[in-house]
């Protein structure tokens, strides 16, 4: 977890769709800068697709 970084916390939200649209091009600027953040997204991006193929399964949207 990219815990020194104040936008980490983004993204996971981001990767599940739940960023503001607002806040999208901001956390994705940000990302070209911050290879902590990008850490972020390489290490939670595998556990976000099985979180999304699970709800898939159980018939969630």
């Amino acid at each position: 977890m990219a815990r020194n970084c104040s936008h980490a916390i983004d993204a996971g939200v981001y990767l599940l769709g739940d960023l503001p649209d607002a806040e999208v091009e901001a956390f994705v600027r940000h990302l070209d800068g911050c290879p902590a953040c990008r850490v972020e997204i390489e290490e939670l991006a595998p556990v976000v697709r099985l979180l999304i193929a699970s709800r898939s399964r159980l018939g969630g949207s």
